[in-house]
């Protein structure tokens, strides 16, 4: 009996270790922008003014290092000119807090970035500041996420802030495709002042594979389409 005992007890730990571990690896796909330990990531987001793309590389649990490059086109407000912004940059994430429930977890990252800037507007390179500000809170079938980063010269500065949450139509297994409907509001600020744009979502995860589109509006009108990527590796 004692026999039988033990092994209900160690199968049922096992299990629970199981479903804590499916539930990390899901939400890591989303908890960005720091994967595991000595893991490496692709990301990028491909939109009509805005594209970055990025390599990451987690080195701790709680910390990753980055490269990447941001293409920025918008229109000045005050001389109707149209402006073109080039960046690289390094970055650095942190995560300074996690809280983790059942089946669900919250995180809060910091980020900083430097870089070099070129522009259609002004003489050379300049200088450029990245911090950002990323909360989280995710199960396996609710996401929610409030950001903001900005970008800061002495020729520009560029602000986003965005909330964006959404749902999956049921919970799947860790080696599952897993559909996602998320709704997302951002506010462009700085030199893009007054621009509000809503983006509907579709999202698929698989494994360590994430990847959405969605079709952006502002005032209405269409602003073409926008791809979000990242794989873990």
């Amino acid at each position: 009996m004692n026999h039988i005992k033990r092994y209900q007890y160690s199968s049922a730990l096992r299990n629970i270790c199981a479903g804590v571990l499916l539930i990390l690896l899901q939400t890591l796909a989303q908890a960005l922008p720091v994967g595991f330990k000595d893991s490496w990531m692709t990301m990028g987001e491909l939109g009509k003014d805005y594209s970055e793309v990025n390599l990451i590389y987690t080195f701790t649990p709680h910390t990753s290092v980055g490269v990447g490059g941001v293409g920025l086109k918008y229109e000045d407000k005050a001389t109707m000119q149209k402006r073109r912004v080039e960046m690289v940059d390094t970055h650095i994430s942190h995560r300074i807090g996690r809280w983790n429930f059942p089946e669900a977890q919250a995180n809060i990252y910091l980020q900083m970035g430097i870089g070099q800037a070129k522009g259609n507007f002004f003489n050379n390179s300049q200088t450029v500041l990245q911090p950002g500000l990323q909360l989280d809170y995710e199960t396996r079938r609710i996401y929610t996420a409030l950001k903001w980063h900005g970008s800061y010269a002495k020729a520009f500065d560029y602000t986003r802030y965005s909330l964006a949450g959404g749902f999956s139509f049921y919970a799947t297994e860790y080696d599952e495709w897993q559909p996602w409907v998320v709704l997302e509001a951002s506010r462009k600020g700085g030199d893009l002042k007054d621009a509000t744009e809503i983006t509907p979502y579709f999202r698929l995860i698989h494994k360590t594979l994430f990847i959405e589109a969605g079709a952006p509006y502002q005032k209405g009108k269409s602003q073409g389409l926008k791809v979000n990527f990242r794989y873990t590796f």
